[in-house]
């Protein structure tokens, strides 16, 4: 059993941190080394992020299912999002990075493409949403392919600024123009808002790549808005729905 534990502890300590010899010289580790702390925290929130990734749409599809509408979502947002996420999980798996560093965008593209089905479904266009996110996974078994060019997925992720405020500045846009966030579900969206925050420090501490942080901090900005808009946008019509009607005149 204590090999076991030893194993383990091996695999998930980061480089700038000791052999595992004990839980007693672990923190007495991470607590007078400082680089091996970062490290070990930058790890701790990585597998984290992984782990609440698989769950952090889920709010979403209930909310549409729910309601049986995707009113409020947009599709530009949703198509955008899942083509960043697959070149981006491309690049990863291809450059060799850690998987805590990168498995957030294998769970996020699961519950996406769920998504994007279940968006064309309830617009009419079922067969269409299906074929679109067939394409999708050929194009990430394409990307990941060893004969697919790396030069053009780093081209790729150093793009990942413009991509991210393609896909969600028309998300925020469409919740400003309408007032509203429709089936937007705001643990989703918080939630994401989080996640993108999380990963400026993750990336700064275990990926050596500025386009990939500059990504990161852009999401962090914009989902931050957006996750504003659904709580701004619920809050008000919370407030509406409390206020009394207006008293009938009496004639």
């Amino acid at each position: 059993m204590q090999g076991l534990v030893q194993s383990v502890f091996d695999k998930l300590l980061p480089p700038a941190c000791p052999t595992y010899t004990g839980l007693l010289p672990l923190i007495t580790t991470l607590l007078q080394d400082r680089s091996c702390f970062r490290a070990a925290l930058s790890k701790g929130l990585g597998l984290g992020i992984v782990a609440a990734a698989g769950l952090i749409k889920l709010p979403q599809i209930v909310s549409i299912v729910t309601s049986r509408s995707s009113a409020g979502l947009s599709k530009t947002t949703f198509l955008v999002e899942t083509f960043g996420h697959t070149y981006n999980l491309a690049a990863h798996v291809r450059q060799g990075y850690p998987p805590s560093t990168y498995g957030d965008f294998a769970a996020l593209l699961v519950q996406n493409y769920v998504l994007l089905v279940l968006i064309y479904a309830y617009s009419g266009q079922p067969a269409l949403g299906v074929s679109i996110v067939v394409g999708a996974v050929s194009l990430l078994g394409g990307m990941c392919n060893s004969g697919f060019p790396l030069g053009l997925l780093q081209t790729l992720t150093a793009g990942n600024v413009v991509l991210v405020f393609a896909s969600r500045l028309p998300q925020a846009l469409a919740n400003y123009r309408a007032g509203s966030t429709g089936t937007l579900s705001a643990v989703t969206c918080v939630g994401m808002w989080l996640g993108a925050t999380a990963r400026i420090f993750t990336t700064l501490t275990e990926v050596d790549d500025p386009s990939i942080l500059a990504g990161y901090v852009a999401a962090a900005v914009l989902n931050g808005i957006i996750a504003g808009q659904v709580l701004y946008y619920r809050g008000i019509k919370s407030r509406r729905g409390t206020q009394p009607s207006p008293a009938k005149k009496v004639q």
